[in-house]
C-alpha cells in the first residue's frame, strides 16, 4: 500500500470527526475549514468586472477576487453541463467517471469529494440546479432542480420527496412532486441556502454546494427589476463576431450549428423573423449584429443576479463571523461565447468556452488580491477542498490540489490541459486537443479530413483566427504537440479511438485522413 493509501486509510478511520477531532499528527484545537463553494452554470470569464470586463459591474465577485486569488486560465476538459458537474465532484476527466455525454446518468456510489468530507464528519448541504439525473448522495441535506429548472417559480426536491429519475423516454414523470418555491429561481435557491445555513444546530464544519442556475438560458424573462438594464446601451461587439470560418473547423458544419451561431439561435427566432420581415434585404451580418445587442444584454441580465446573490452569500458569512474560517470558492461548469467567433455557447475548445472563472478566498492561506496563470482543470478542485480540508487526496483521483498554489509555494500545477468532448449529432463534432501556455492543437474525427485538425499560437494569435496546421512553417510545433497529446491520453487512460493521431509522418497521415 502506498503512503498515499495509508494516510487515506488512517483518516477514513476517524469518520465521526467533528471540530476538535482531528487526525493523528494535527493539533488538538485545529479547527477544520467550512466550505461554501459556488458553482454557477454557463458564467464566461469576459463578463466579469475582475476578469477585464468594463460594460458591467460585478462588485461582490471582484470583491471575493480582491480577497482571495484569481485563476487567469482555469480551463474544463468537457464543456457541457453534466460531464462538466460530474468532474467537479469526482476529480476525474469524464472517461474515468462515467459521465461523458449532456444529461447522462451520474453513478451516485462512485467516491465524490461531499463523501468524502462527510466521512470526515462536515455537514453537507447542496442547492441549486444538479443535471445528473440519479439521486444525489453524500448530502444531509439537499435542494435541487433535476434538470435545468424555470427561472420563476422552480419546483425543488428535497430527501423527504419521491425521486424519480428523467430519462429521456420519460421526461415528465421525473418532475411530479417536490416543492415549489414562488419567486426568481436564483433568489429562492439563495434564500434557501442562506436558512440552512442560519438555521444550522451542529457545531461540525460545513460543506454547502450553491448552484445557481444563470446566467444560462433561458435569458428570458430577466430577473425582476432588471429588464431595462442596458436597455438603451450599445455593447460594444467582439472582434471575431462576424467570423466566417474560413480555413477552420466549424466552415465544415457552418449551417447545422443551431447550437452554437447566434445567426441560428432558436431562442432568438421570433426577432429574426421580424427583422427580416420589417427589411426583407437584410444581411446575415446585419441579423448576427442585431441579434447580438438582444443577447449580450439578456445575458449580462442574468450575471448581475448571480453576482448580487453571490453578494448576498458573502455579506451572510461576514455578519455570521464565519468569514474567517470559510473557504469560499466561485467557478462555472465551462466558460461561454459572448458573440466571438459568432458564437453564443459552449462545446467548443476556443478559448472563450474552455475557460472558467475561479476565485477562491481562505484568509490567512490565500495573499487578498493574488492571481495565478497556471492552467488549472475542474479535476483539480475535488482534491484542492480535500487538501484544504486537512484530508488525504485518494490515489485514484486524476486532479491536483491547488494548495501549494494557494498559499504561493508553487506557481503551476500543469504544463499541458487535456480536453476531449464528445460528439452529440452533426452540429456539436467530437473534439479532442491539447492546450499549452502558447499553442492549442484540436482534432475533430468525425470532421472530413480537410477540417480535422486545428493548430493555433495563442501567443501572436489569441482570437483563433488562423489555422496554421498545414503550414509547414510550424511542422516541429504541430509534431511536437501531437506527441505531448498521445503522451496525456495514456497517462489519463482514456480509451479513445483516433487512427489520425497515430504516430506517423506528415505523407502517410495525409492518405490516411483521405
Amino acid at each position: 500500500m502506498t503512503a498515499k493509501l495509508l494516510r487515506f486509510a488512517a483518516c477514513a478511520a476517524v469518520s465521526t470527526m467533528t471540530v476538535g477531532t482531528v487526525c493523528a499528527g494535527q493539533e488538538d484545537d485545529t479547527k477544520h475549514p467550512n466550505i461554501v463553494f459556488i458553482l454557477s452554470d454557463d458564467h464566461a470569464i469576459q463578463s466579469i468586472g475582475c476578469y477585464g470586463n468594463k460594460d458591467i459591474q460585478t462588485p461582490a465577485l471582484d470583491r471575493l477576487a480582491g480577497e482571495g486569488m484569481r485563476f487567469e486560465h482555469a480551463l474544463t476538459p468537457n464543456s457541457f453541463c453534466t460531464p462538466a458537474r460530474a468532474a467537479v465532484l469526482t476529480g476525474k476527466y469524464s472517461h474515468k467517471n462515467g459521465v461523458t455525454h449532456l444529461n447522462q446518468r451520474f453513478d451516485g456510489t462512485q467516491q465524490t469529494f461531499p463523501k468524502l468530507l462527510q466521512s470526515a464528519g462536515y455537514d453537507t448541504a447542496l442547492f441549486g440546479k444538479w443535471h445528473l439525473l440519479s439521486q444525489p448522495t453524500s448530502f444531509d441535506h439537499y435542494c435541487v432542480m433535476k434538470m435545468q429548472g424555470m427561472p420563476e417559480n422552480p419546483i425543488v426536491f428535497e430527501p423527504q420527496h419521491e425521486w424519480i429519475e428523467w430519462s429521456p423516454q420519460d421526461q415528465k414523470s421525473a418532475f411530479q412532486g417536490g416543492r415549489k418555491l414562488k419567486g426568481y429561481n436564483n433568489d429562492v435557491i439563495t434564500d434557501e441556502a442562506l436558512a440552512w445555513l442560519k438555521n444550522r444546530k451542529s457545531d461540525k464544519p460545513f460543506c454547502l454546494l450553491l448552484h445557481p442556475k444563470p446566467p444560462h438560458a433561458p435569458y428570458r424573462p430577466a430577473p425582476p427589476s432588471y429588464g431595462e438594464f442596458l436597455k438603451e446601451v450599445q455593447i460594444p461587439e467582439p472582434e471575431t463576431l462576424l467570423d466566417d470560418y474560413k480555413g477552420r473547423a466549424p466552415e465544415a458544419i457552418a449551417d447545422k450549428m443551431s447550437n452554437n451561431r447566434l445567426l441560428l439561435c432558436p431562442t432568438y427566432e421570433n426577432l429574426r423573423e421580424q427583422l427580416k420581415k420589417e427589411n426583407p434585404k437584410i444581411s446575415k451580418d446585419e441579423l448576427t449584429r442585431a441579434i447580438y445587442q438582444e443577447y449580450i444584454k439578456d445575458y449580462y441580465r442574468l450575471v448581475k443576479s448571480v453576482d448580487d446573490n453571490v453578494g448576498r452569500v458573502l455579506d451572510y458569512l461576514k455578519e455570521s463571523d464565519l468569514d474567517k474560517n470559510t473557504i469560499v470558492v466561485y467557478t462555472s461548469d465551462q466558460g461561454f461565447a459572448l458573440g466571438e467567433h459568432g458564437f453564443y455557447n459552449k462545446m467548443w475548445m476556443y478559448e472563450p468556452s474552455l475557460h472558467q472563472p475561479l476565485i477562491i478566498r481562505y484568509p490567512g492561506l490565500v495573499a487578498p488580491g493574488s492571481v495565478n496563470s497556471s492552467m488549472v482543470n475542474h479535476i483539480d478542485l475535488a482534491p484542492t477542498l480535500l487538501d484544504l480540508a486537512g484530508l488525504p487526496v485518494p490515489d485514484d483521483i486524476q486532479g491536483h490540489s491547488l494548495k501549494p498554489i494557494l498559499a504561493g509555494k508553487s506557481d503551476k500545477v500543469r504544463d499541458a490541459h487535456y480536453y476531449h468532448f464528445y460528439e452529440h449529432g452533426k452540429g456539436l463534432p467530437e473534439m479532442v486537443g491539447v492546450r499549452t501556455a502558447t499553442h492549442k492543437l484540436i482534432h475533430y474525427p468525425g470532421l472530413p479530413a480537410s477540417h480535422q485538425w486545428e493548430l493555433f499560437d495563442l501567443e501572436k494569435d489569441p482570437e483563433e483566427m488562423t489555422n496554421l496546421y498545414g503550414d509547414p512553417a510550424h511542422d516541429k510545433e504541430r509534431e511536437d504537440l501531437k506527441e505531448c497529446l498521445r503522451g496525456l491520453i495514456r497517462e489519463f487512460e482514456d480509451p479513445v479511438e483516433l487512427p489520425n493521431l497515430k504516430a506517423t509522418t506528415g505523407k502517410e497521415e495525409s492518405k490516411a485522413s483521405s
